[in-house]
């Protein structure tokens, strides 16, 4: 008795397909984007194999929505503009939408933004920067796939993405040290924010190595606001505090500490060098171009919409981020010279 050929599965297609089970059973699905090339594959290798899918099984299965919901911090920040600039092109040729909720840095409004997206039906959920609580992500991440920007959560269906910013404030530090200063002032950044507290980690550091004791009356509290760069810039010069460089904890606040200095008379860089952190587009037309740490930006977004997609497919692939970069432009000066 001739013995029965056994049924071809799943995984007899993606084998000849060339693709994952897990790309398959997306394309019979229909629940989120596989590409035409892939599509073609498949098809032909079920074809070829004469594979019966379990439609009933289908059926049972939810559907996507086709969106990521991407909780931002504000809208009208450039360094959140750029980040959402790119990680759209990749969710967008991957026909996934974005579904944008703000919390304006306010814990209350965080949580109600992240509780919008959920109740959005979105796929996944993207943070960029905020204070939601550790154990909420987690709770969120049960039946939701997140990926976390300046959150240091460890989960099966969470990645959290995170800069060097205690090395980045050094750099900055290390740089205005070599040029000869000691007398550096910093204006921190919004103090809710643990990138604010890196950098001030990282400019401590500098600051130590050197023998150089860190100067309260050289501290000043800002917001990462042009605004309180300036208020604050203008604190320290009516302090008489002497300092001779100043370390701005974004460029926004470099913007403001350059314009207040230039009021107050003084020359960048010839009277005060000043260090910023972003590299922002307009650092470079900026009078005098801003020395800066480049962060990579666009590369962010591009990472977190690889990274949430991966986390959708169960694909296992770590993401990483690019280090952080010195850009030595026209604010810097050394004092020797």
């Amino acid at each position: 008795m001739a013995k029965k050929k056994k049924a071809p599965t799943v995984y007899d297609v993606a084998r000849l397909a060339g693709v994952s089970p897990s790309t398959v059973s997306r394309f019979l699905n229909r629940t989120t984007y596989v590409s035409d090339e892939k599509s073609q594959n498949i098809e032909q290798a079920i074809n070829e194999l004469g594979y019966k899918p379990n439609f009933q099984m289908q059926q049972n299965t939810n559907r996507r929505s086709m969106t990521i919901g991407v909780l931002i911090q504000h809208p009208d920040s450039p360094y959140t503009s750029r980040i959402l600039n790119d990680m759209e092109k990749v969710l967008i040729s991957q026909g996934y939408s974005l579904v944008i909720a703000t919390g304006h840095w306010q814990s209350k409004l965080e949580v109600h933004a992240l509780e919008y997206l959920v109740k959005s039906n979105v796929d996944g959920i993207i943070v960029v920067t905020g204070n939601l609580q550790e154990d909420l992500i987690l709770k969120t991440a049960e039946t939701i796939p997140m990926v976390t920007v300046g959150y240091d959560v460890v989960g099966n269906n969470v990645r959290s993405l995170n800069l060097d910013n205690v090395l980045g404030g050094y750099i900055a530090t290390l740089h205005l040290l070599q040029l000869g200063h000691v007398n550096i002032a910093h204006i921190k950044g919004l103090s809710s924010q643990p990138d604010s507290g890196d950098r001030f980690e990282g400019y401590k550091k500098a600051l130590q190595e050197s023998d150089i004791k860190v100067n309260p009356k050289l501290v000043k509290q800002g917001d990462f606001s042009s605004e309180l760069g300036y208020e604050k810039t203008i604190e320290l010069l009516e302090s008489k505090v002497h300092f001779s460089a100043l370390f701005a904890a974004n460029d926004q606040t470099a913007y403001g500490a350059i314009k207040a200095l230039t009021d107050r008379g003084y020359r960048v860089p010839e009277d005060v060098s000043v260090i910023g952190f972003d590299d922002l587009p307009t650092s470079y037309y900026f009078t005098p171009a801003l020395t800066t740490l480049r962060q990579p930006i666009e590369e962010i977004g591009a990472v977190c919409a690889h990274s949430i997609l991966n986390l959708l497919t169960a694909e296992r692939h770590e993401a990483r981020l690019p280090p952080i970069d010195l850009i030595v432009r026209q604010s810097t000066k050394s004092i020797y010279r």
